[in-house]
């Protein structure tokens, strides 16, 4: 599952990119940018989407609901991990400091740009959260992580 907020939202040209690029790995990228239905509110979709995903990214930059979706998501799926993304450049919202302390909230992957995140999906965004979902499951994982 991917979320990403409304102020720095891609084109739909590179939002194409990043499901094409997940896509080819074999994932079936959520892209939370559809309206939820009129019965749900937007975090019980959020909610309910992460505990189907096998990992969440959450792009932190300018984020707006997201500090809000995550603290439904976060404290209570120790087997989903979340891995945040930011803008070089840009600061974290100033409560995320809260999440780190969940092993299952990795460490932030700061990109120069779409392109750069797009080009380095593999190792810094699905490589890690991969690692952390096998760790989980028991399995060993397929390469070592630093630790914060």
């Amino acid at each position: 599952m991917i979320r990403t907020p409304t102020s720095v939202r891609t084109s739909a040209r590179r939002t194409s990119a990043k499901r094409t690029e997940l896509r080819k790995r074999n994932y079936l990228p959520i892209l939370f940018d559809f309206s939820v239905p009129a019965t749900w509110d937007i975090t019980e979709t959020i909610s309910l989407l992460a505990r189907m995903a096998r990992f969440v990214v959450a792009d932190i930059t300018d984020a707006k609901s997201i500090p809000q979706e995550l603290s439904m998501v976060v404290p209570d799926m120790p087997s989903v991990p979340v891995q945040p993304l930011l803008l070089e450049g840009s600061a974290e919202y100033g409560m995320f400091e809260h999440f780190k302390r969940y092993p299952w909230v990795l460490e932030t992957y700061r990109y120069p740009s779409s392109e750069h995140l797009i080009a380095g999906l593999a190792e810094h965004v699905i490589g890690p959260a991969e690692d952390y979902a096998r760790s989980v499951r028991g399995a060993t994982p397929a390469r070592q992580t630093s630790s914060r």
